[in-house]
């Protein structure tokens, strides 16, 4: 099947499937042929018809993009993605804005649920004078941090264990973008092809950031900062109860907190 063809086909699959069927059926077609957009649009191409009804196909019954291209940007750089890692959202580049924000160089930043690397590997590449340490239960988010950080050129030191546990010594920050959807919350579906134990926080969305809060207590240094990513119903609570400063999304809702214990 020619190229051209081929977009044509699948944008008419993924119509009304996905939010941007013309995007991101130019997205899977570059994927599967491994090609600049400009190579896509300046040359033509044979595509195999069962390959790219396999990819099509999955993608319209909402299984992630990022695990079928095996990529994902953030900060406008390219991670490596895989099936078994929960997928950044854009909204998470406010984390680290804001995390950007209240760091200074030398300090000893410890990340929980590293995930893919994104957020502890974009603020060791935007601050080069951190000291970065993150960790994750997930054994597959352990390994492609690890790959991502030696791919991009920094260094995190990365364990595997559950939240704040496994370390010993003090730190000067806290950042995280933890579960914290409640049981029962409407979600977008291609999150059941997620682990759940990354997003999900029963009973009410807001027990691994306690737990969290908690365990900073520990091992934060004095006047030591929390950076949280949360859903924008849980501002409120913790503004009242940690004194949390709220930062807010593109969309203007709640997205962050900074807290300081």
């Amino acid at each position: 099947m020619k190229d051209k063809d081929a977009l044509i086909w699948a944008r008419r699959k993924l119509l009304e499937r996905v939010e941007n069927p013309d995007l991101e059926a130019e997205v899977l077609l570059r994927s599967l042929l491994g090609i600049s957009r400009e190579e896509l649009w300046t040359r033509d191409h044979e595509v195999s018809e069962e390959k790219l009804k396999e990819v099509v196909e999955l993608r319209a019954e909402h299984y992630p993009l990022q695990y079928i291209t095996g990529e994902v940007e953030f900060f406008s750089r390219k991670f490596l993605m895989r099936e078994g890692v929960f997928i950044p959202r854009p909204e998470t580049e406010g984390l680290v804005e804001v995390a950007l924000e209240v760091l200074e160089p030398g300090q000893r930043v410890v990340e929980v649920g590293v995930g893919s690397g994104i957020v502890s590997i974009t603020l060791a590449l935007e601050r080069p004078g951190l000291r970065l340490y993150a960790d994750d239960i997930n054994p597959l988010a352990v390994d492609l941090a690890r790959e991502n950080a030696r791919r991009l050129g920094t260094r995190v030191s990365l364990l595997l264990g559950d939240a704040l546990l496994p370390f010993q010594r003090k730190f000067h920050a806290v950042v995280s973008n933890p579960p914290y959807v409640a049981p029962g919350e409407e979600v977008s579906p291609e999150l059941k092809y997620e682990p759940r134990e990354a997003y999900l926080a029963p009973p009410d969305g807001l027990s691994f950031i306690r737990r969290l809060l908690e365990q900073a207590r520990e091992v934060l240094l004095p006047g030591g900062k929390v950076v949280v990513e949360i859903s924008p119903s849980q501002g409120p609570f913790l503004r009242k109860n940690y004194g949390a400063r709220i930062f807010k999304d593109l969309s203007g809702r709640d997205r962050v907190a900074l807290i300081v214990l």
